[in-house]
Formats: C-alpha cells, structure tokens, sequence
C-alpha cells in the first residue's frame, strides 16, 4: 500500500492497542505523576509553609531557597528551619 494509498484510506489503518502495551502505558503515566513533589517547611517559631517547591540549600548551608505555589521565591535562614518533610505526609 502506498503513502497516498494509506491517507487516503477509510476507517483505521494501525491496530488497536493490546491490552498489554495500554497497561503498560497507563502504568507508565501514573508513576510520572510524582515527579513534581512538594514539600512542607516547618520553621522554629511554630510557622508552617506549606506546599512549596522543592528546597535547595546553598553551597555555604547557610539559607535555603524555595519557591511557593504562587511562584514568589523565599529565602530562609537554615537556623529558623526545623524540619522540611513531602507534603501531605505526618510529621
């Protein structure tokens, strides 16, 4: 069958999904929905920011950096941080 001959073709011209490589591509698509975790910074004056991007800390480990759900980046010193843990988990 021919490039023109297969455009211009009625109905489907691949085949179906096997079930087998749709499960696997299911599969595949929720274990890259974690890929963009968020995190919960917990500071030592009881103050709680919660669901900011992942923290980066700065290659003196003096502060750390991180950026909010709304995109405002923040700085913190390390000595106000208590504990940095994944959102949603127990602390």
């Amino acid at each position: 069958m021919s490039i023109i001959e297969r455009i211009s073709a009625r109905g489907t011209v691949r085949p179906a999904l096997n079930p087998r490589t749709l499960f696997a591509l299911l599969l595949t698509a929720a274990a890259l929905c974690g890929c963009a975790r968020r995190y919960d910074i917990t500071l030592t004056n009881g103050g709680r920011m919660e669901n900011v991007r992942k923290p980066v800390r700065s290659k003196e480990g003096g502060d750390w950096t991180c950026t909010t759900a709304s995109g405002q980046k923040l700085t913190i010193s390390s000595s106000r941080v208590l504990s940095i843990v994944p959102h949603g988990e127990k602390q």
